[in-house]
């Protein structure tokens, strides 16, 4: 279960970040500046290959996301979602 909520997460995240990037006009360099990340590691997220880190995820919450409350909510009920499915 553990596994499939962080793939939950990691599709969030990575929806996310790619609308961000494109609506905000950044390239991927840009961005892993933003998020304080070497650019390689950056395109690894972009191109949704890896997850985020505790720390990554609160950096896009603070500096690039618009509505952190919003994303928040979005991952609690798609977890409650699959959880609930689970069961």
């Amino acid at each position: 279960m553990r596994k499939q909520c962080e793939q939950i997460l990691k599709n969030l995240f990575h929806d996310n970040l790619i609308y961000t990037r494109c609506k905000s006009g950044y390239t991927q360099a840009a961005m892993a500046e933003v998020l304080m990340m070497d650019v390689r590691s950056y395109v690894e997220l972009d191109h949704g290959c890896s997850g985020c880190s505790a720390l990554t995820l609160c950096l896009f919450l603070i500096f690039c996301c618009k509505d952190p409350t919003e994303f928040l909510c979005q991952l609690k009920i798609s977890i409650e979602r699959y959880t609930n499915n689970a069961a």
